[in-house]
């Protein structure tokens, strides 16, 4: 849904008795230490480039803590460099306090949600958090001056404040957030220097600039890996949480912070991959973080929110008192899900397994001579493949809430052409709903899949000879983005998690039916799953599903058709994909995704063991999980050559493609190498 539209704000607006009437009780007692590393004549530090760099744009300083992490400690933990760019300064009431008495003090609040921060990052790059920081005033060549904190101990650390008002109407007297300037309805926004910072309350900066300070930015680091917030929450359902935009679940300025970020990457074009990632709406879907997440997470906020009682001898305060605590909190920060994890496909090209994936916007693919462009559309980093088609999502994240695009697209393997396949809500706010596609065929029909944004699923269907059908709604519930499809015979499967259970629609490609699966759970209890869920199909027709449990990391594993359905839960310590499934002709079944280091964690059963539990039962299945040597930070996945080699590719923490490989019934292989 578009966002209220109030009267556009000007410069003169803004400057003319705006930052001169304000009443912001800035700390005047400063910090010895904070003024002196802010005075530094040193030149502005360049990056640490002993590994790729990974950077976060968010929009507050505690969203990469809550939304991002535990990827950031894992790629920490792999030598990766860190750039984290927070564009708004966060100052909420400017309380640092939840006595309804406590006094406004923007600045103050705004330095200790930094102050935050920066202990977070010096705990989880050094162990302490209060390792001192570096800190300097950057001017950059966009005309826009920002504060560059860098980690002295460990200076492939760095963080970047823009530091712009979260909400102007605290100056102006209206409601108006950073969405604001993203859609045009705003000429400038200000800067709000927090207590102890370097920046000054003189700066103002348009759309244009904070654009071209991102891609500056953007441009310095050269980071290998981009993480953003979500550019397409879901909609609203249920309870409003917090600063929700009309329609959509998740805080306005994440959503601007996002669009800002993703404007900004693809006209930089360099960056290897990129991530989105679930704000405000990780608390309505079940917890997927295990112990071994849970606890470098939990740490983190400790620090931010300053629960350890640390004397960091700031007058501003150590961190943000606002965010409940010990641990990892009661609320969202027991869930952290990407959404664009399903980059890389496994196809079967000219007699060959071969990999293809989304590098720098474009889908490649991998051959005897490197990397092959397959021409078509930018898209987004997912992708589905079934039978000799390939389906990916581009985007158009548009200025104006009514033009954005999200189109399905469908490449063919064997002609080599693109076709358009558009999106069921045309364009829009509602076109933002679908989310990753999935596809399947049964070499007659070929069907194509999304989330529809009035709840439930939308079908694309190509019968063989003919042409694509349009896209049918089909009624359902509130699912995943993430569905799962499999096709035999002329019926089709379609299944997703939902919110409390996992639906299924099956049908011959016109006529469908929906209902949930009641996949059998824990305590006799209807399955609950905290992922996406993936599938096979076995080779007598009945289907294969995995996902993560919910409320841990452990792996779950289901057989079965129609209501007789076998499952047995896997434990593994940590990881947050969606499992990835591969089958191969002897029936041997492959289950890939990351453990709770980041690394790739692979297991390789016979389907015959999924079964040990019974029907209608939720078993236990002790096996050990065989450990790779890298950090993924997408889906990896699987295929069985017809002579029962199994062959696994993961993009890693440097942004590009790794494999790895095991001979027809060998062991799953512990080393990792680039695939080009």
């Amino acid at each position: 849904m578009p966002s209220p539209r109030p009267q556009p704000l000007r410069r003169r607006d803004l400057l003319v008795g705006g930052v001169a009437g304000l009443a912001v009780a800035a700390a005047a007692a400063e910090s010895v230490w904070s003024l002196r590393e802010a005075a530094r004549e040193d030149a502005i530090p360049e990056p640490v480039r002993a590994g790729p760099i990974h950077m976060q744009i968010v929009a507050h300083p505690d969203d990469c803590l809550y939304f991002i992490n535990p990827r950031i400690a894992r790629v920490l933990d792999d030598g990766a460099g860190l750039c984290t760019v927070v564009l708004t300064a966060g100052e909420a009431s400017g309380a640092n306090a939840w006595s309804p008495a406590a006094p406004a003090d923007f600045a103050g609040y705004a330095a200790a949600r930094d102050n935050g921060l920066r202990r977070a990052y010096a705990l989880l790059a050094l162990g302490d958090a209060n390792a001192p920081w570096d800190r300097y005033l950057a001017p950059l060549d966009s005309g826009q001056d920002v504060e560059l904190c860098v980690l002295r101990d460990q200076p492939r650390v760095h963080v970047v404040f823009c530091s712009l008002w979260t909400n102007l109407g605290r100056i102006t007297g209206e409601f108006t957030r950073l969405l604001a300037l993203w859609e045009g309805r705003l000429d400038d926004s200000l800067v709000l220097p927090p207590t102890d910072s370097p920046l000054t309350a003189e700066s103002t900066v348009d759309r244009a600039t904070v654009q071209a300070t991102l891609l500056e930015l953007l441009d310095r680091y050269r980071p290998a890996v981009v993480n953003t917030l979500d550019p397409d929450p879901d909609p609203v359902h249920g309870e409003r949480l917090g600063a929700e935009q009309p329609g959509f679940s998740d805080h306005i300025d994440h959503t601007a912070a996002a669009l800002f970020a993703w404007e900004a990457v693809r006209t930089w074009g360099a960056a290897r991959t990129v991530e989105a990632w679930r704000g405000y709406y990780n608390r309505r879907w079940p917890g997927n973080l295990g112990a071994a997440d849970l606890e470098p997470k939990g740490r983190a906020l400790d620090a931010y929110a300053w629960n350890d009682g640390a004397d960091c001898e700031l007058p501003s305060g150590c961190g943000d008192r606002l965010i409940a605590g010990p641990g990892a909190g009661i609320t969202y920060g027991h869930a952290t899900h990407p959404r664009y994890t399903a980059a890389v496909a496994a196809a079967e090209i000219d007699g060959r397994i071969r990999p293809i994936t989304v590098r720098d916007h474009t889908v490649q693919v991998l051959g005897a001579d490197g990397w092959k462009d397959l021409g078509g559309p930018e898209t987004l980093p997912s992708l589905d493949l079934a039978g000799t088609k390939l389906y990916a999502i581009s985007a158009e994240h548009t200025h104006d809430p009514a033009t954005h695009v999200r189109d399905v697209h469908c490449y063919d393997l064997v002609s080599g052409q693109w076709q358009l396949l558009g999106n069921p809500a045309g364009t829009g706010a509602d076109a933002r709903i679908v989310g990753q596609v999935a596809a399947a065929d049964d070499g007659r029909t070929a069907l194509a899949c999304v989330r529809d944004p009035d709840g439930g699923l939308a079908v694309r269907v190509r019968r063989e000879g003919g042409e694509w059908a349009a896209w049918a709604r089909l009624a359902g519930p509130a699912v995943h983005d993430a569905p799962a499809a499999l096709a035999m015979d002329g019926a089709f499967t379609v299944i997703a998690a939902t919110p409390d259970n996992v639906a299924v629609w099956e049908g011959d490609g016109s006529d469908w039916t929906s209902r949930m699966l009641d996949l059998p759970g824990p305590d006799e209890l209807p399955f609950l799953p905290a992922s996406a869920v993936t599938a096979a199909q076995a080779p007598d027709g009945r289907a294969v599903l995995a996902s993560r449990v919910a409320g841990s990391s452990d792996v779950a594993l289901h057989i079965g058709r129609g209501a007789d359905w076998t499952g047995m839960r896997v434990p593994l310590e940590g990881g947050v994909l969606a499992p990835a499934l591969a089958i191969g002709p002897e029936g041997a079944l492959a289950v890939v995704c990351d453990d709770g280091t980041g690394a790739p964690a692979v297991l390789v059963l016979e389907l015959a063991d999924l079964e040990a539990a019974g029907a209608g039962r939720f078993g236990l299945l002790s096996r050990p999980w065989t450990r790779g040597d890298i950090t993924v930070v997408k889906r990896p996945a699987a295929a069985f050559g017809s002579d029962g080699a199994l062959r696994l590719w993961a993009v890693a923490a440097d942004g590009e493609l790794w494999t790895a490989g095991a001979e027809p019934g060998g062991e799953p292989p512990v080393g990792w190498s680039h695939a080009a």
